[in-house]
């Protein structure tokens, strides 16, 4: 009875890590340099919904994989709405590269080099501003892209070339606030010189008291 069970246990084991073990990022991993085009998403930072910024995206992106590491790129509607996108780079964000903009069709086609593993969602940071909207609508956040790797297919598309990006920020909302560390740093240094003067009077004044009472 023991041994009619151990031959569909032994089957389920070799099943569940035969089928198991593929991920995306095994798939990722087996695809050799080149051009691919691949479908994707702009998901909500904080979960997988889809952010309303998708709509801005049209499908699908390139993507170049060569010995010098991932890049990516895609073009952007209602470009003239969009103030800007950056990618991670490091710690930091990066203004994403614009390789062509068509004003009539209000398009705009943009790339960076990927930061960290492509079938994960990569984080970007935007501003979007509708002057049309009654009030005006003028936001910053953060999306996540999220390619769908199973839809990969290599393409005879042109190699996607991304110049060096130079970091700017750490997040949204340190943006456009370069000058603030610069006071909060000063202030921090002017507290540090009140409670030095204040150790120093209390010290005189402490030796003092004791000679007196010598």
């Amino acid at each position: 009875m023991k041994h009619r069970l151990t031959i569909p246990l032994s089957l389920l084991i070799f099943f569940s890590v035969v089928f198991g073990s593929y991920t995306p990022n095994a798939h990722a991993a087996e695809l050799s340099d080149g051009t691919y085009v691949v479908d994707y998403e702009m998901l909500q930072a904080e979960n997988d919904s889809v952010s309303i910024a998708n709509d801005y995206f049209e499908k699908p992106a390139t993507l170049t994989i060569d010995k010098d590491g991932q890049y990516l790129q895609f073009t952007v509607n209602h470009a003239k709405w969009i103030k800007f996108i950056k990618s991670a780079n490091g710690e930091s964000f990066a203004d994403v590269n614009m390789v062509s903009e068509d004003l009539e069709n209000d398009k705009r086609v943009i790339a960076f080099k990927v930061d960290g593993d492509s079938t994960e969602p990569l984080l970007l940071q935007m501003h979007v501003v509708i002057e049309e909207m009654e009030p005006s609508y003028d936001h910053k956040y953060s999306v996540r892209l999220n390619l769908d790797v199973e839809t990969m297919e290599l393409t005879d598309a042109p190699a996607v070339v991304v110049n060096t990006p130079v970091a700017e920020s750490k997040s949204v909302d340190t943006i456009e606030k370069k000058d603030e560390p610069t006071s909060s740093t000063a202030l921090i240094y002017v507290l540090l010189a009140i409670i030095a003067i204040i150790a120093i009077i209390f010290v005189r004044k402490f030796s003092s008291a004791k000679k007196v009472k010598k």
